[in-house]
């Protein structure tokens, strides 16, 4: 039987990289994640398991490289449970309150029940615009607007050319435009 050789272990730096990683990003892959899935529970599985798959490969993915490399494995994760389950993402679920939400407004600015009541009432329409987009437009500008990939990183992600993903961010955020002042009475 032959010797296998031991896989190569990565160094210091990007043991440090790898958990800084994790720190930095494991929220907004969650949050991309629940995005696609409609399930917050199976979010942070998908999450999990691309750091998992990040640190089986450390030694082949720059330093550099993984913000992009974490967000493609998250969505090809994704995919698969939803071609695996057959499930649809509802355009018009029940919104929850997630104060962590990176497009939200914050209730912290309102001084006033009736301004505490118009930014929740203003979240609740953000996100309601955002999860009616489709969801090749919605996929795109979670990447960009939300995350704030560059267009070559989402393209990376999304596996298509990085004109694709500026014609879906720039028809998703017509439509969002056009969603939210519908929503919101301005």
């Amino acid at each position: 039987m032959a010797k296998q050789s031991p896989e190569p272990q990565p160094d210091p730096v990007t043991m440090v990289a790898y958990h800084r990683a994790l720190a930095e990003h494991a929220d907004s892959l969650k949050t991309y994640a629940s995005r696609l899935l409609g399930d917050p529970v199976a979010a942070e599985d998908v999450a999990q398991d691309a750091f998992l798959a990040l640190y089986r490969h450390l030694t082949q993915v720059p330093v550099a490289a993984f913000r992009p490399w974490l967000f493609r494995v998250a969505r090809n994760l994704c995919l698969d449970q939803l071609r695996r389950r057959k499930f649809r993402i509802s355009l018009f679920r029940d919104l929850q309150k997630d104060d962590d939400q990176p497009l939200s407004l914050s209730d912290e600015s309102a001084t006033t029940p009736d301004q505490v009541a118009e930014t929740r009432e203003a979240n609740k329409a953000i996100e309601h615009a955002i999860d009616e987009l489709p969801t090749k437009f919605r996929e795109a500008f979670q990447l960009c607007e939300v995350e704030g990939l560059s267009y070559e990183d989402a393209a990376a992600i999304m596996g298509c050319p990085v004109k694709t993903v500026s014609t879906r961010l720039f028809r998703a955020r017509q439509r969002f435009k056009s969603l939210v002042s519908r929503l919101i009475k301005v």
